[in-house]
């Protein structure tokens, strides 16, 4: 059975984190080479007394010598990258009409700090804008070869650069998604749990809401891997991790902590509203079509977050708790839920 993308798992976190660390870091370290390469420009500038081109080039040093200060202490980028692109693209389009052709050479770095800076949406957007105002003004400004030469270039350059960095983006995304999820059922692995564990943990006693762990064990799955062969045992997992996606909702998160054995993490339900959820997940499973029209059931532990309470002793709890539902009999959830009777059928019953 092929493994199925589980985007409401939450795997995509990391990898955004990841490229948003590449960000910071690339413009901490761009601020040092900034003020290093244009330093003596800006200084040349003056001198020779292009003060137009001088505060231009020494607005660039300033934003970017500031968000490296910021990203260096703080980790936070002080200006946004925005009006560092506003004042490059000014810087470059002044150089056309006061320096000529000689500015060129600065627009082909100028593609490689938009592509590492801004986000993909972003990045399109302004390569497409700098083409469409840079490649005129370069046919405006300075000898047609040239500038024919440089249109090719210049847009050759932003499209092998796009392309190159979305493989970069896509690479980075799949390696941050087999880091944190199991690879045959595609659910949260073991690395991850404890963190999401810990911050739901957290906001219950800030009282931010309410958590609860689902213990969940597929049953008799020792007598499905010997009688059906793993093969089968593996289609059962997968299968299973694909119901219980189907009905999690999105803020619930579900990781494999063993061999048939998974914790899903409910947020925000109470006492009743989770016995609730797992009862809803232990019927879809039973119902299911797993194995050719085999059973399949699963038993759950419930177990509510008590305040003040460590993250072990939680999650023991819920192991506990699907321990009882084993030995009542399994497909069955502990503590056992009992649906409310409406008072007018409570009435026909008596």
């Amino acid at each position: 059975m092929r493994k199925k993308d589980l985007p409401s798992s939450g795997n995509s976190g990391l990898g955004e984190d990841l490229v948003n660390s590449f960000r910071l870091q690339f413009n901490m370290y761009f601020g040092l080479v900034v003020l290093t390469l244009l330093g003596p420009y800006v200084v040349n500038h003056f001198i020779k007394g292009r003060f137009a081109m001088g505060l231009f080039t020494g607005c660039i040093l300033f934003i970017s010598g500031t968000n490296s200060l910021s990203i260096y202490r703080r980790r936070v980028q002080l200006i946004p990258f925005g009006y560092f692109y506003a004042v490059i693209m000014a810087t470059l389009i002044s150089g056309l009409f006061l320096q000529g052709e000689s500015i060129i050479y600065w627009y082909y770095p100028f593609v490689l700090i938009v592509l590492a800076s801004a986000t993909r949406m972003q990045a399109r957007i302004m390569l497409i804008i700098s083409a469409a105002t840079l490649i005129p003004a370069a046919f405006y400004t300075i000898e047609f070869a040239v500038a024919a030469r440089f249109s090719a270039t210049y847009i050759m350059v932003c499209l092998l650069g796009y392309l190159v960095v979305g493989l970069i983006d896509k690479a980075q995304q799949q390696q941050a998604t087999l880091a944190i999820t199991d690879p045959l059922t595609g659910a949260l692995n073991r690395r991850t749990m404890l963190i999401h564990i810990e911050e739901a943990a957290e906001a219950c006693r800030r009282g931010l809401g309410t958590a609860s762990l689902l213990t969940i064990d597929i049953d008799h799955f020792k007598n499905i891997n010997d009688s059906y062969g793993h093969s089968a045992g593996d289609d059962a997992l997968t299968s299973v991790v694909d119901i219980i996606i189907q009905r999690k909702r999105k803020l619930d998160k579900l990781f494999r902590t063993g061999g048939e054995e998974f914790i899903m993490l409910a947020r925000d339900l109470d006492a009743d509203g989770s016995l609730a959820f797992a009862d809803s997940l232990r019927a879809a499973v039973a119902e299911g079509e797993i194995l050719d029209g085999k059973p399949i059931t699963v038993s759950i532990g419930v177990a509510n977050y008590d305040s003040g309470e460590n993250i072990d002793d939680w999650i023991r709890r819920a192991d506990d708790h699907m321990y009882l539902a084993k030995r009542h009999g399994r497909n069955c959830i502990s503590p056992p839920y009992i649906a409310s009777v409406p008072a007018v059928e409570q009435k026909e019953k008596a």
